[in-house]
């Protein structure tokens, strides 16, 4: 029977208890349920949407210098040498095409002093007309038969086509050429170029010109080709670029500005939450949250543009939305007040 007792006073004080808790929390000041929150006034700004992409560097000029004969290869200038236009960076050795021009040159020699001859002879009546004729078109013939020897003789020199800096030999120095093998690559290590792909879907608005970041570095967009490429589907793009340490046929980052707009409403993109399908955002009106719904323009990275619900100088909240609800008194934060 006591126990009886016991467990019914213990019963009735722990009633006692949750009912004080109850009235106590009920009874709790609007005070105890201001929830702090970080804003941001809004502001009109400029705001860009971009599009990212990878390019390749590449010199506005860059060639494959090509054997124009066989023969064994003499390597002149190192890769990585800077060379003036016309210098000497290789020579195909061929003892055939050199002996000919050198006999050739002979020939045409012997031919000039054979006319020569014959001409100061025709003066004095000794030879005849068509003797004479005959040593002019010999000697003519020799020359022609010269100069396709010294274009020979040329070909066998690989001399540098502009100023530039010669590229990767393809074969070592004393290694058998063949007619049309490719030799050494070379290019301009001043004037370069990034090459990107543009796709279909956003090139009809772009424009040359337009503003475009080659590893954070701002350009204009110097030229987009108006034709798909078959392989790729996408139009190839390009941009004159300025830089010292670039590597030739390396990847840099690309971004080109797509779409502009200036002193529009621009908020920072965290202050946007999703609910029921729709953009809604925060806003502090009478020390309370009032939600809003809002409409959304273009992005750039953490700004977004709002096309609707917003005007200048609302109070937008920037953190702390998932703990808020309509009307909750809220209070800005001391450590993040207001932005003017």
């Amino acid at each position: 029977m006591k126990n009886k007792i016991m467990l019914v006073i213990a019963f009735t004080l722990g009633l006692l208890t949750v009912y004080k808790l109850l009235n106590s929390s009920a009874n709790l000041s609007p005070e105890q349920d201001v929830k702090i929150v970080e804003v941001e006034t809004v502001q009109l700004k400029n705001i860009s949407q971009t599009s990212q992409f990878i390019g390749t560097v590449r010199s506005q000029q860059e060639t494959s210098l090509v054997a124009k004969t066989g023969g064994i290869l003499d390597v002149l200038a190192s890769s990585g040498q800077r060379v003036k236009k016309g210098e000497l960076i290789a020579k195909i050795i061929n003892t055939d095409i050199e002996q000919n021009y050198i006999l050739l040159k002979e020939v045409e020699q012997i031919a000039k002093l054979q006319y020569e001859r014959a001409t100061q002879l025709h003066k004095s009546g000794v030879s005849s007309k068509h003797a004479l004729e005959e040593k002019n078109n010999a000697w003519i013939e020799s020359k022609k038969r010269l100069s396709d020897a010294k274009i020979a003789l040329d070909q066998i020199n690989i001399c540098a086509p502009f100023d530039g800096v010669v590229g990767l030999f393809k074969l070592r120095k004393g290694s058998q050429v063949q007619a049309g093998g490719v030799l050494v690559s070379f290019y301009d290590p001043v004037n370069l170029i990034v090459e990107f792909d543009i796709p279909l879907s956003i090139v009809a608005t772009i424009k040359d010109g337009a503003a475009v970041f080659v590893n954070s570095k701002k350009y204009a967009l110097t030229h987009v080709q108006r034709m798909l490429d078959e392989e790729t589907h996408m139009c190839p793009a390009y941009i004159q670029i300025n830089c010292d340490n670039c590597i030739v046929g390396s990847t840099v980052d690309v971004e080109l500005v797509t779409s502009e707009k200036q002193n529009v409403i621009v908020i920072p993109f965290e202050s946007i939450f999703l609910r029921n399908g729709g953009f809604f955002a925060y806003l502090v009106k009478d020390s309370k949250a009032n939600l809003v719904p809002v409409e959304l323009g273009i992005r750039e990275k953490e700004q977004v543009e709002i096309t609707s619900g917003l005007t200048k100088d609302d109070v937008v909240i920037t953190t702390g939305q998932a703990r808020l609800y309509p009307d909750i008194p809220v209070k800005i934060s001391q450590e993040k007040q207001v932005k003017n």
